[in-house]
């Protein structure tokens, strides 16, 4: 089953590292509110990126002074893309 994992926490509260472990190959992942910072190109050199489908909401990058320009490789969405993406996986996974 496709599942796109959500992680709205910032990296300092460690939810990617519980997502990670449990992650298929085919699944997505989408950092949306604080989850964003994950896409900085300031942060940790995680290689998450490189093995799964990522993508961060847009408007959550601007609400944090993210510049669209310093974002790593992540496919960056808007809302509308956000539903998109609901409908193209098969269930929903919300990591609080």
């Amino acid at each position: 089953m496709k599942t796109l994992h959500t992680i709205s926490k910032a990296p300092s509260v460690g939810l990617l590292d519980s997502c990670l472990e449990v992650i298929n190959e085919k699944d997505g992942l989408l950092f949306l509110e604080d989850g964003v910072y994950y896409s900085w190109k300031g942060s940790e050199d995680f290689e998450f990126y490189e093995k799964y489908e990522c993508y961060a909401l847009k408007e959550d990058l601007l609400a944090r002074g993210v510049e669209l320009n310093s974002v790593k490789e992540i496919n960056v969405i808007d809302y509308p893309g956000f539903v998109d993406l609901c409908e193209d996986y098969e269930s929903i996974m919300n990591w609080f």
